[in-house]
Formats: structure tokens, sequence, C-alpha cells
């Protein structure tokens, strides 16, 4: 019955494991706070659960394999970050805005979309071990704050935008629908994590993790949305305007049972034909005009069976009136 009904599965199944993990969670950082010193913690090197297995069991050769867990942890973290921004890469993708629809897509021989995965890894690759460690990895670590936050924003008060635009087309709702008091806190969250970058520390402007400008990040952070922003404005409205034609967007389907759209460019002159015989969502659909006739040849059709219909009854009545006669 489950698979039969993914939405109710993944109501109990999501919440259950979320409450378990968030539960756990807050035991593992309450552990770690009773038995690591607070001053401890702020100036060692180590992480905090090595200086809590040291705390606890010791410093045998035997405690230090613990580490192992820590390293275990840090990998499944890295593979649950990579197909969550897989995935969000593979949706840019099905939407069109990135070359090579088919390479972010596609989910050929395994079942799985392979591109993106592929681009993930190889950048966390790249991260791990073309950086120097110190001040350049952790600020290339850092600049990722500000544009997360920033398109995590986005994507909560797009929830509501899309919320908005259903009641607008009264369409039903779904019916799987995130909790408000969710969406509002994320909301609230990523507004926190726009706005204490700029809080300067408590050492001055230079005690940051890094060793110049603490806010270095969230300022490079900032140009880099500002340069994306201009190239979007760039690439979807100037170089169309300039060259005469619009974007629009075309459903395609491949062989391995997925679809995507794709932007097609599409000539000022031909525009009105197109958005006449496709949907928003880049659907091919019967023109009006097409429309009209088959519905005029229906009205057509519906007459005469109508008319054939009266005039079997008036047979029948005729015939029944001679029978009493």
């Amino acid at each position: 019955m489950d698979g039969k009904n993914p939405v109710r599965s993944l109501k109990i199944y999501a919440t259950a494991a979320l409450t378990i993990v968030y539960v756990l969670y807050m035991f593992a950082n309450v552990a770690f706070f009773a038995a690591v010193p607070k001053l401890e913690l702020e100036n060692s090197d180590l992480t905090t659960a090595s200086l809590f297995f040291s705390k606890v069991f010791g410093d045998s050769g035997a405690v230090r394999g613990l580490n192992f867990l820590i390293a275990l942890a840090s990998f499944g973290n890295m593979i649950a970050v990579i197909i969550g921004i897989s995935r969000r890469l593979r949706e840019c993708g099905r939407q069109g805005v990135l070359p090579w629809t088919s390479f972010w897509v596609s989910t050929k021989p395994f079942g799985t979309p392979l591109g993106p995965y592929a681009v993930i890894w190889g950048l966390t690759c790249l991260l791990i071990l073309a950086i120097p460690s110190g001040d350049a990895f952790t600020f290339v670590n850092d600049l990722n704050i500000i544009p997360n936050a920033a398109f995590n924003l986005a994507m909560a008060l797009g929830i509501y935008v899309i919320r908005w635009r259903r009641k607008k087309a009264n369409l039903p709702e779904p019916e799987f629908k995130a909790w408000n008091i969710v969406i509002f806190f994320n909301i609230l969250v990523q507004l926190y994590l726009l706005v204490m970058p700029w809080y300067p520390p408590s050492g001055g402007q230079y005690a940051g993790d890094v060793s110049f400008w603490y806010a270095t990040y969230a300022v490079v952070g900032i140009a880099i949305l500002l340069a994306c922003g201009a190239y979007y404005w760039l690439w979807a409205f100037l170089l169309p305007k300039w060259q005469g034609y619009q974007l629009r967007q075309e459903l395609i389907h491949f062989d391995d049972g997925a679809q995507s759209n794709q932007l097609r460019k599409v000539p000022i002159d031909q525009v009105a034909e197109w958005d006449a015989t496709h949907d928003a969502a880049g659907r091919s659909v019967v023109p009006i005009e097409e429309v009209g006739i088959q519905f005029k040849g229906a009205e057509t059709s519906s007459d005469d069976n109508a008319s054939f219909s009266d005039g079997s009854k008036n047979v029948s009545r005729n015939a029944r009136d001679s029978s009493h006669v």
C-alpha cells in the first residue's frame, strides 16, 4: 500500500526519520558539553567528537580508533550533501536553463542521473585536494554561506508565490503540503545567515576565522550573486531583444523515460503561433481554431442525432396512434 501512496509514506517515514535524527543530535550535543569544558572546546584544535572520546574513554590506542567513526560520519554527510546539491543541479537542467540538457537529465545507464553527481563529486574532490589548508580553504568553505542562504530564502518565499498562483488559478491544494510554521522558521534561519556574517567578531575586524577582513567572504558572495543576476539579465532579456527572438520552454522526452524542458529561441514573428500551440510548460496543445472546428462538428453531429431521435419519436408516435385507430 505504501508504494501505491508515496505521499502517505513520505509523511510518515520522513517525519519519523527527521524526528529521530533531531533527538539524537540534541542528545549528542548535550553529551559533548557535559563531558568537555567550554574553554577546552574553544581552544582545542581537535574536533569536538575527538575531545569527547578522550574525556570519556581515555587516550588508549583503541579509543583513538574511534576517530574512524568521525571520518565515517563526515563521509556520510558529504554523500548526503552531494546528492542534495546534485538534485538541485538536475532540476536546473530540467528547466532548460543549463546547456547540454541530456547530460543533466538522462538516467542512463544505471537509472540515476550521473551527470550532476559527477560534477558535484569532482568539485568536492577539487575543493579537498587542490585548495591548501589555512585561510584559502576557510575562505572558500565560507564563500557559500551568503549565496546558499539567498537561494534557500528565495525557495522558501517561492513556496508562497506558487501557492498564491495555484489559488488564483482555482487549482486544488496538493496532497503533500509543508507546514507554514516550518517554512516561516526556515525563512528566519536564512535571514539570520544573511545578517550575522556582517557583525564583527569580539576581537575586531581581523579576529575572524581568517587573517584578513572577517566579512570578505560575504562581500565576494554578494558579488557572485550580482554577477549571476547580470548574466541572467543579459542572457534572458538583452540578447533576445538585440537578436529578435524570445525564449520559450519546450517539453522533451528521453528514451529512458525522463522528461525535461528545453529553451527554444522563437523568432518574434512566430511567438504568437508558438504561444497558441503550446502551454506554459511547453507541451503541445491543439490550437483554439481547431478546437472550435471540432466543437462545431460535435454540435452538428449532436443536432443530427437529435433530429434523428426526434424523427424516430414521431414515427413511433404515428404508429401508436394508427394502432389505436
